[in-house]
C-alpha cells in the first residue's frame, strides 16, 4: 500500500478525535501502510515546549495575538521536521489538530482578523494541506461534560479549558464554516455517536477515498 499523505482529526477536545484517529492507525496498519501519528501542537521537542506554553493555566496574560503566532510556529515547525519528511518517505501521517483548529479557535473563538497571517499561511501552510480532514462534531456542552473527567485527574483545567462555553459555541460554528468551504476535504462526523460507529465510518472513507486515488 502506498501512502505519502496528510489526515487530520479536528473538532472540540471531548469530541473523540484522539481515540478515532489511534484506532484508524491501528486499522491502516492492518492495511500494510506505514504510518506517522503525531499531533499539534507539540509534534516536535521544540512544539512540546510551545505547548506546555499555550496550555498552561497560569498563562492567562498570554494574548491572543501572541497565542496565534505560537501555534503557527509550532506548525511550520512540525511541517518542516516531521510532516514533509514523513510524507516525502511514503508515510500516511495522521495528525490530531492542524491549522484548521488555528482558524476555528483564534479565528472564530478569538475573533482575531487571520488576514494578518496570510502571508505566512500561503507559504508556509497551504502547499502541505491535508488529503483528508475528519471533522467530529459535537455539541459543547457535552464535550465539556466528556473532559470533566480528564481534568478531575490532574486536579485542574489547562489555559484552554477555562474558557467560557460561547467560546466553544462560536469554534463549533467556525468548524461548521471551514467544512462547509471545503466539501471535497473535510468528512463530517456525529461525535456523539458510539466509538465503533464512529470507527466504521473513517474506515469505510478511507477504503474509498484512497481507493480512488490508486493508493492502494
Amino acid at each position: 500500500m502506498q501512502s505519502g499523505k496528510l489526515i487530520t482529526f479536528e473538532g472540540l477536545d471531548g469530541c473523540g478525535k484522539s481515540t478515532q484517529l489511534e484506532k484508524a492507525t491501528k486499522w491502516l496498519d492492518l492495511q500494510g501502510c506505514e504510518v506517522l501519528k503525531t499531533q499539534q501542537p507539540g509534534g516536535t521537542r521544540i512544539g512540546k515546549q510551545i505547548r506546555n506554553i499555550l496550555l498552561n493555566p497560569d498563562h492567562k496574560e498570554l494574548h491572543p495575538e501572541s497565542e496565534l503566532l505560537l501555534y503557527l510556529s509550532d506548525r511550520i515547525q512540525h511541517l518542516t521536521e516531521t510532516i514533509i519528511p514523513a510524507k516525502a518517505g511514503g508515510k500516511m501521517v495522521l495528525c490530531d489538530r492542524f491549522h484548521d483548529s488555528t482558524l476555528a479557535y483564534q479565528g472564530f473563538g478569538r475573533g482575531l482578523d487571520l488576514k494578518l497571517i496570510r502571508s505566512i499561511e500561503e507559504k508556509a501552510i497551504t502547499p502541505h494541506a491535508p488529503f483528508l480532514t475528519f471533522l467530529l462534531d459535537i455539541e459543547p456542552k457535552l464535550a465539556l461534560k466528556r473532559t470533566e473527567e480528564k481534568y478531575a485527574k490532574r486536579n485542574q483545567q489547562d489555559r484552554l479549558e477555562q474558557e467560557s462555553i460561547d467560546f466553544f459555541e462560536r469554534i463549533k460554528r467556525g468548524y461548521q464554516q471551514l467544512a462547509e468551504a471545503s466539501p471535497d476535504r473535510f468528512v463530517c462526523l456525529d461525535g456523539s455517536k458510539s466509538k465503533e460507529h464512529i470507527h466504521q465510518q473513517i474506515i469505510k472513507t478511507l477504503d474509498t477515498r484512497l481507493s480512488e486515488r490508486k493508493s492502494f
